[in-house]
């Protein structure tokens, strides 16, 4: 694994982390940032990927609704309350990376969506993320 995927993959780990408490300690925006510089200590990110770690926490945190009412839609029979904290911001950064991140490959975000799944819940968790990030990204012409 070159250093580039190194560093995105852990910046992905980190931001995942921090944004885990949205749903469970309605924390603030200045709290989940605190809690990425602290994690960020631990990991010591390079600095372009620590500014970029900031942006997706701030980005996703003030679209939260958003990105849960894209995955209510296609989460079908399962209304967002209902999935889990790991499922669900598996799903928002997935969400931010399909509809802002044109660098990255479709097909690469969406692996790393189900990877985070798999490593902070199950293999089921994983494939129920993977259908419902597959259907948005279809909606969005973005996976033909």
């Amino acid at each position: 694994m070159n250093d580039v995927v190194f560093q995105k993959r852990l910046m992905r780990k980190i931001v995942f982390e921090s944004l885990f408490q949205i749903d469970i300690n309605d924390n603030t925006l200045d709290e989940i940032l605190f809690t990425l510089e602290k994690l960020n200590e631990q990991v010591n990110l390079q600095k372009e990927y620590y500014e970029e770690a900031k942006k997706y926490v701030s980005e996703i945190y003030g679209k939260k609704s958003f990105y849960d009412s894209l995955i209510n839609k296609y989460s079908q029979g399962w209304p967002v309350d209902r999935i889990g904290n790991v499922e669900k911001t598996a799903m928002r950064i997935c969400i931010y990376e399909l509809l802002n991140k044109k660098d990255i490959p479709v097909k690469v975000i969406l692996n790393e969506a189900v990877e985070l799944t798999k490593t902070y819940s199950s293999q089921k968790s994983a494939s129920f993320v993977n259908g419902i990030v597959n259907k948005i990204a279809r909606s969005q012409t973005l996976l033909t």
